[in-house]
């Protein structure tokens, strides 16, 4: 009785942990995007070919995202002041599940000033490979200069929730070093 009692504690903690990571209410372990997401040669807008890892060491907020999607649309504000007040730590990058003519076009109208990248066909696996196996849209991915996934969130991001995951994810940096 007494090796089933520990035992049993260790699933039930196991089991309460497992429930605050899908609640949202800690964040997830640390987990690296694999080498071929980060590498992945995407078109930007500027009709040059980038890489996630273009800005390895920063901070990046990765967001996908396509102009017909109506939530995407409602908070690229949230990111575009993000990027604005964050550029000295992080970089937004949106990734654009959609044909570059289209994206062109909004990003113009919406005055879209950070990065834009073209996912064309890679979309669904990219964000797959950051934990979004549904293919929702939007989805935002927080990852530090080495590669590793700190937050993800899908549906709109906040102004409150992008700020806190930049705060806390620059205190554990200049902590780090």
């Amino acid at each position: 009785m007494f090796n089933y009692l520990p035992s049993h504690r260790l699933r039930l903690r196991r089991l309460l942990l497992g429930c605050a990571l899908m609640a949202g209410i800690m964040p997830a372990m640390a987990e690296t995007l694999p080498a071929s997401t980060l590498n992945a040669a995407l078109g930007g807008i500027d009709k040059q070919v980038h890489h996630l890892n273009d800005w390895k060491g920063k901070l990046r907020v990765v967001n996908f995202w396509a102009t017909w999607c109506v939530p995407c649309r409602m908070e690229i504000p949230v990111l575009q002041s993000a990027a604005d007040v964050w550029r000295q730590d992080a970089v937004v990058i949106g990734v654009a599940l959609d044909n570059a003519n289209d994206v062109r076009r909004f990003t113009q109208q919406a005055g879209i000033r950070y990065p834009l990248l073209l996912a064309e066909g890679k979309g669904p696996g990219l964000m797959k490979s950051g934990g979004n196996s549904s293919g929702s849209l939007p989805f935002t991915l927080l990852v530090d200069g080495r590669g590793n996934i700190l937050q993800r969130h899908s549906g709109p991001i906040t102004t409150n929730q992008l700020d806190q995951w930049l705060r806390e994810a620059t205190v554990h940096t200049s902590s780090a070093n």
